[in-house]
């Protein structure tokens, strides 16, 4: 119950108590003084009917006294009169039964009225002739009694409705800033830290507002001021000062995760550009010309990365810088090579160098027989090669056979999908996610694709669906298949991964809340929303909207692929998330990089002090699983956890 209700109950209560005490003094005092005026009205009566009566009595004209005592008793006011002679004898005697309609019998009971027999001697001269006895009717009394209890009801009322109103105003003006209270304190346990702005006129609550204002910014500030410290040890550790990209070490962990984990299930392409000659250029045009050439070669880069989501840009030495992409269909990667070249042309121009040809391109597909060895030697061959071809030129080393189904082109890929969701030809894996105890807590859905007596990886046909923006339709068919798991009343809790298309699709909110509405609160929570950080970071008005329209459900939300970029981690301070999925690549041979543990153990303490659950994945061997678990992180997924599966596993 609010303070407002509990204070109005209040008054309440103590009117109605003052109203009781009050009434019951009052009509008792009153009640009291009628007793005595039906007393002297009766002796009054008694006495000058005595009077007037005396030669009646006397001489025993009971006639006349009838006649007279009758007219007075007929006015109403009287009970019982009783006329006796000397010897007792009773000379007249009439009654009057009680009725009294307009006052309740409850009231009559409550305060009865004790109207007594008062009597006269009649004497004629010095002798006594008889008696007269008078009790006065109490009816009138009982009505003025009654009406005057009602009078009090009344005003009773009537005051104390007054007063509420007056309380009512005054509380609500009073109490305005407890409602702001109310809503701060629920927006710092939602991680936001708003400042309110009222200032209480009342000193105890203007001195609750200061403390909890207070508290916000520095809240705020303690949350700011680690996040930037997260932010500056990630960089620290793993961004080139000039280009701002990725530098030597994080890269080539990366690279080693990808050729362990990825390179089986994906179509990638690895890309070295080299300068020409970078010394002879400082040398000719200054440093300051020499590092806005690496600036303008790692936006260019940069700005093709934006593409295919989870690359990766690097600057590996002085002269060479790397892009990694995971998944990329065969025919862009040429695409990608020309436009490189092009940019690389228009660089020189814009930079105003005398010689147009300022670096060469290497470019590889990945493919299953590569460790990261072979794929940097086959690498180097490319950009040796490409070396050799002319200005900026690009060379593409790919050995894939050319009847690989990745050969296949655009028309014949947007065929296959679109049949593959109206026949059902995808089929779920599943991974599980364990806690800190080893329970299976959620199943992250991956997708495989049933094709001409293959099973091929989302890493394959992903880059294409991607190519044609036609992802958002197998997103669709996962969520669908996975609402009707969930609907046949499994337990399970389902981790679904949205593609950046799925993410900017205007109508995608709109679609899922009619999906998710076929689902109980109960069934709801088994649904995990899981984005990449990439894709939020790129569309992150479009995930904010998405957030907030799935509000009144229970699911929850995870960012996927956290850390590969060099993000604020601000931006948690303005969505809602439940989980954070850290990227494989930092949990893969933790123990040899101690810049990845410290950078860990902030992103931990980050998280928690945002009551946000993390989630280390890419676990492939014991040592990775036992330091990470004495850093604390909430659960964890990887291949030594348990590999994809057609069928989920508990």
């Amino acid at each position: 119950m609010t303070l407002f209700k509990q204070i109005i109950i209040m008054i309440g209560v103590i009117f109605i108590t003052l109203f009781i005490s009050t009434f019951f003094v009052s009509t008792g005092n009153i009640r009291d003084y009628l007793n005595e005026q039906l007393s002297s009205h009766a002796q009054d009566a008694a006495t000058s009917l005595g009077i007037a009566l005396t030669s009646e009595i006397s001489s025993g004209d009971t006639a006349s006294l009838e006649v007279y005592t009758n007219a007075m008793f007929d006015s109403g006011y009287y009970k019982e009169i009783i006329i006796k002679d000397i010897d007792d004898k009773v000379l007249f005697e009439k009654k009057r039964p009680i009725k009294i309609d307009r006052v309740p019998n409850w009231f009559i009971h409550l305060f009865p009225l004790y109207a007594p027999f008062e009597e006269a001697t009649v004497e004629n001269g010095w002798q006594t002739v008889g008696t007269i006895k008078i009790q006065s009717y109490p009816g009138f009394a009982y009505e003025k009694l009654w009406k005057n209890a009602l009078n009090t009801l009344q005003i009773y009322i009537l005051v104390m409705l007054i007063i509420l109103l007056l309380t009512a105003f005054f509380l609500t003006f009073l109490l305005k800033p407890l409602k702001a209270i109310r809503e701060q304190a629920e927006a710092i346990c939602n991680r936001e830290f708003p400042i309110i702005n009222i200032k209480p006129k009342t000193i105890e609550f203007l001195q609750v507002v200061t403390a909890l204002n207070t508290m916000s910014a520095k809240l705020k500030s303690i949350f700011a001021e680690q996040a930037k410290l997260t932010e500056d040890l990630q960089k620290q550790a793993f961004q080139d000062e000039v280009t701002g990209l990725s530098n030597r070490s994080i890269f080539i962990k990366h690279l080693k995760y990808f050729c362990q984990t990825e390179k089986n299930d994906s179509q990638g392409c690895l890309i070295i550009m080299q300068i020409n000659n970078l010394v002879h250029l400082n040398k000719q045009y200054g440093h300051l010309k020499g590092n806005d050439l690496l600036i303008h070669i790692a936006q260019s880069l940069n700005k093709n990365a934006e593409d295919h989501p989870n690359s990766l840009t690097a600057r590996l030495s002085g002269s060479e810088f790397a892009l990694l992409i995971k998944s990329i269909s065969p025919e862009a990667i040429n695409n990608l090579g020309e436009r490189l070249q092009k940019e690389l042309q228009g660089i020189a121009q814009t930079l105003e160098l005398d010689d147009e040809d300022i670096a060469h391109i290497g470019m590889v597909s990945t493919h299953s027989e590569q460790d990261m060895g072979t794929l940097l030697s086959e690498t180097d061959m490319a950009l040796r090669l490409a070396q050799q071809k002319g200005v900026n030129a690009f060379h593409v080393y790919d050995i894939q056979q050319t009847n690989n189904i990745q050969t296949h082109g655009s028309e014949q890929w947007n065929k296959i999908i679109i049949e593959a969701i109206e026949k059902d030809w995808f089929q779920l894996y599943f991974q599980k996610t364990v806690d800190t105890k080893n329970q299976t807590q959620f199943q992250e859905i991956l997708l495989r694709l049933n094709y001409d007596d293959q099973v091929i990886s989302a890493g394959i046909f992903i880059p294409m669906a991607e190519h044609l923006q036609i992802t958002r339709f197998i997103d669709r068919w996962v969520i669908k298949n996975i609402i009707e798991r969930i609907y046949s009343k499994t337990q399970s809790i389902y981790c679904i991964n949205l593609s950046r298309d799925t993410l900017v699709d205007p109508s995608f909110p709109v679609w899922l809340k009619e999906q998710l509405s076929q689902l109980s609160a109960q069934q709801q929570s088994q649904i995990i929303i899981e984005v990449p950080e990439y894709n939020v970071i790129k569309a992150l008005s479009e995930y904010k909207n998405l957030l907030m329209m799935l509000e009144p459900f229970a699911c929850q939300f995870s960012i996927d692929h956290f850390g590969v970029g060099f993000a604020s981690m601000a931006y948690l301070h303005d969505i809602k998330i439940d989980f954070i999925k850290v990227h494989g690549s930092y949990a893969s041979n933790i123990q040899d990089n101690n810049d990845i543990i410290n950078y860990m153990r902030q992103i931990i303490s980050t998280a928690h002090n945002l009551d946000i659950k993390i989630i280390a994945e890419g676990i492939e061997e014991e040592k990775d699983l036992k330091i990470l678990q004495k850093m604390k992180l909430d659960y964890y997924q990887g291949y030594f956890i348990g590999k994809p599966e057609p069928e989920e596993q508990l």
